[in-house]
């Protein structure tokens, strides 16, 4: 018995998609498993064709590239009045062409020769991307630069710790960037004033289907000395972004910067759907594609057990090195031994850093500018020459204490 092939329709006003779906769903002949009405729902369904016009403004030839990547193949449909229009199709690599006013028959002998064979199955996203998303970029030393994600527990200052990393790792790396992938309370563009457009979707739509220029996405930092990738304003659009785009994302900004630096949420667990919840796992793919992974918690006895388990959820994740931070540490050195030894005993990080509170941080909030030179400032940049050394080397044996910060280091992976 021979299989209906399985088909995603691109919905359009134009009446052959019309006839096209009330004849295959009336008399068979091929299976529509989905009418798309977003292109990111091209790449999540599974399919093995997808049927779309030439008309569609999404049709980019980076976004024909994603399909192919997932084993599917594309028809594409023209008006026969505007010639132009086949043109274009072949252009941008569409699999086979055909007229609108084409009978039935061809139509369904397109997607017959389309369809893919039984060992060659079309990828999903999951599939293609993994639970956690692909492999570390850059963990072997080589292709795309480090990707470091600053994460931890509500209220431990995350956000603020990774603004300042990517300012420090500027100094001593190059030009780097900073991405608000925090799908629960983004909040880097109201900390630094900056305009909520362009965003992480303008970026989206830049790099998965060829609408505008990635660049256009980034905007400055108040003292330009990195660049700002900024969240989406609105927490329920957080849904209607998937984490194989985001990483996409991650990787395109990757190729033209030294550092790239990831505030994500306090939340890795895929939730379901609702306000301040990701359906799709953004925080988990992004975790799971870090080089480097900095978890921030406060400096009191609940904030470093929020921050253990917040870390336990992460590792789980991520084969990569763990940087500890314990944010708004206690200056006494009793309680800041108190705190290192649980830690240490609960999870051995690669390296356990204590930032001390400074009141430029507040000053700097309520002015939406960068933290004016000081102990925390200092202590951060000391955290991003750790995390981001001239050289990489994996696994370095590391012990040392300085200014009253505890460093200490493991030799070997976990």
């Amino acid at each position: 018995m021979t299989t209906e092939p399985e088909v995603a329709l691109v919905f359009s006003p134009e009446g052959w998609v019309e006839g096209l779906h009330r004849h295959l769903t009336d008399h068979g002949g091929a299976r529509v498993r989905q009418v798309v009405m977003e292109p990111s729902l091209a790449l999540e369904e599974e399919y093995g064709t997808l049927i779309v016009s030439h008309r569609w403004p999404a049709l980019t030839r980076p976004f024909v590239e994603a399909v192919h990547a997932r084993r599917r193949r594309l028809l594409g449909v023209f008006d026969p009045a505007e010639p132009a229009g086949r043109d274009h199709l072949l252009t941008l690599g569409i699999d086979r062409v055909i007229e609108s006013d084409a009978p039935m028959a061809d139509f369904l002998e397109a997607l017959v020769s389309l369809a893919p064979a039984p060992s060659d199955d079309a990828i999903a996203l999951r599939e293609l991307r993994g639970v956690a998303g692909p492999a570390a970029p850059g963990a072997d030393g080589e292709g795309l630069p480090p990707r470091v994600a600053v994460g931890g527990p509500p209220g431990g200052g995350a956000t603020e710790i990774a603004i300042e990393l990517a300012r420090a790792g500027s100094r001593g790396r190059g030009p780097t960037a900073l991405i608000d992938a925090d799908d629960v309370l983004p909040s880097v563009a109201q900390r630094l004033a900056l305009t909520i457009e362009p965003n992480l979707r303008t970026a989206v739509e830049a790099v998965e289907y060829g609408m505008g220029d990635l660049t256009g996405s980034l905007v400055e930092a108040p003292d330009a000395s990195f660049e700002v990738l900024c969240g989406l304003p609105n927490v329920a659009a957080w849904s209607q972004v998937r984490p194989g785009e985001v990483l996409d994302v991650l990787d395109a900004v990757g190729r033209a910067r030294d550092a790239v630096f990831v505030n994500v949420s306090n939340r890795l667990e895929d939730v379901g759907v609702g306000v301040g919840r990701s359906r799709y796992g953004i925080t988990r793919a992004v975790v799971g594609s870090a080089t480097v992974l900095v978890a921030v918690g406060s400096g009191t006895p609940v904030g470093v057990t929020r921050l253990l388990g917040w870390i336990a959820d992460a590792h789980s994740l991520s084969d990569a090195p763990v940087h500890v931070v314990v944010n708004r540490s206690p200056a006494d050195g009793f309680r800041r031994a108190e705190i290192a030894d649980e830690i240490e005993r609960t999870f051995p990080p690669t390296a356990l850093w204590f930032v001390p509170h400074d009141d430029h941080i507040e000053a700097a909030a309520w002015a939406g500018s960068l933290v004016a030179a000081g102990s925390f400032t200092r202590a951060v940049a000391a955290i991003a020459a750790d995390v981001l050394p001239a050289r990489p080397s994996a696994h370095r044996a590391r012990t040392r204490r300085h200014r009253g910060r505890i460093l200490t280091g493991r030799t070997g992976s976990r």
